[in-house]
């Protein structure tokens, strides 16, 4: 029947992975067989699953990112599959499924899941996740949702999730904005739609683009560091909202001046960058012609402006940003 499986694409990550005696430490094991071995199948859809990457996710590569989204796409673009669902680290899953949702046309269900706990832990999460997962992948109702990611039974907007916890099981959230939906006992509930925007035709991201954390006297050291190196864009993960030290507020506007983009973003962990202050705050660096980015945080902030750099005939960097940041459901 067209539309029935869900393919479950593997990219290693705890949920793949074991306990090595010899290291002491985990270590990606299981490939796509072995990793599916442990759900159980009762209720759901026809699956299908192959591996992709053998990686832990914080050693993943922005063209792996890329590898993903193209594997993805090539999977949508059958008629027998329903969905698809990506099982990867929890360290970058919100970028790799934010740069899938900037790529990914809204249609068939893209669903990212993990794990907290290895494959061998007595309480491994894992196959919960993905049978959550598939679940999600193969609704109706996830149907033009974009890019999800499913976790201890939430179903979140990957332009919203992000890790909020480095151990606990309950570990993503939708700061500001909270799930789209949950899945409770094998039942997928949707209660509300994400932001709508526009998407990217081009798979390809500018490198390097820099983010740079401040803090209280750090200096500009670091940023023109980056500078200095080649970087093509620089994100700013400021302090309060959106605010920087004088001297980096300076250095931004050179940097404007001779056409090198500056984002900025907030280092807290909710709430939107706004221009409020002065004396080097974020008055003074919208002045100086720094880009401000909504709620979006400095990892995602990062690639969408090295997708917008990478685009053949790029529109307006800021403008671009706003299209993606102020989106209305």
């Amino acid at each position: 029947m067209a539309g029935a499986n869900v393919v479950v694409l593997t990219t290693g990550g705890t949920i793949a992975s074991n306990h090595d005696v010899q290291s002491g430490s985990v270590q990606v094991r299981l490939d796509a067989g072995a990793l599916l071995a442990s759900v159980a199948a009762d209720g759901l859809p026809a699956i299908e699953a192959r591996g992709i990457f053998f990686k832990s996710s914080f050693a993943l590569t922005l063209d792996d990112g890329l590898a993903i989204v193209r594997a993805i796409k090539a999977e949508l673009a059958r008629d027998e599959v329903a969905g698809v669902v990506v099982t990867h680290g929890t360290d970058t899953m919100e970028e790799t499924a934010f740069l899938a949702d900037l790529l990914i046309a809204p249609g068939k269900p893209v669903v990212f899941t993990g794990a907290q706990l290895a494959a061998d832990h007595p309480g491994a999460d894992g196959p919960r996740n993905i049978a959550d997962a598939i679940r999600v992948a193969a609704a109706p109702a996830a149907i033009g949702l974009g890019a999800l990611i499913v976790f201890d039974g939430d179903i979140l907007a990957a332009r919203d999730a992000t890790k909020r916890h480095t151990s606990q099981l309950h570990a993503f959230a939708a700061p500001g904005r909270g799930p789209l939906g949950i899945v409770m006992r094998g039942a997928v509930h949707i209660t509300h739609r994400p932001a709508s925007y526009e998407r990217f035709g081009v798979e390809a991201l500018a490198e390097p683009v820099d983010l740079i954390t401040l803090a209280m006297g750090g200096g500009d050291r670091l940023l023109r560091a980056a500078v200095e190196t080649g970087a093509r864009g620089i994100v700013l993960n400021a302090t309060g909202l959106g605010n920087a030290a004088p001297p980096i507020t300076a250095y931004v506007g050179e940097l404007v001046a001779c056409g090198l983009p500056v984002v900025v973003t907030s280092r807290c962990g909710e709430g939107r960058v706004a221009p409020v202050y002065g004396a080097g705050g974020g008055v003074d660096l919208e002045k100086a012609g720094a880009i401000f980015a909504g709620d979006l945080n400095g990892p995602k902030a990062r690639l969408l402006l090295a997708l917008a750099l990478a685009q053949p005939e790029p529109r307006n960097i800021a403008e671009l940003i706003a299209s993606v940041v102020d989106a209305e459901p």
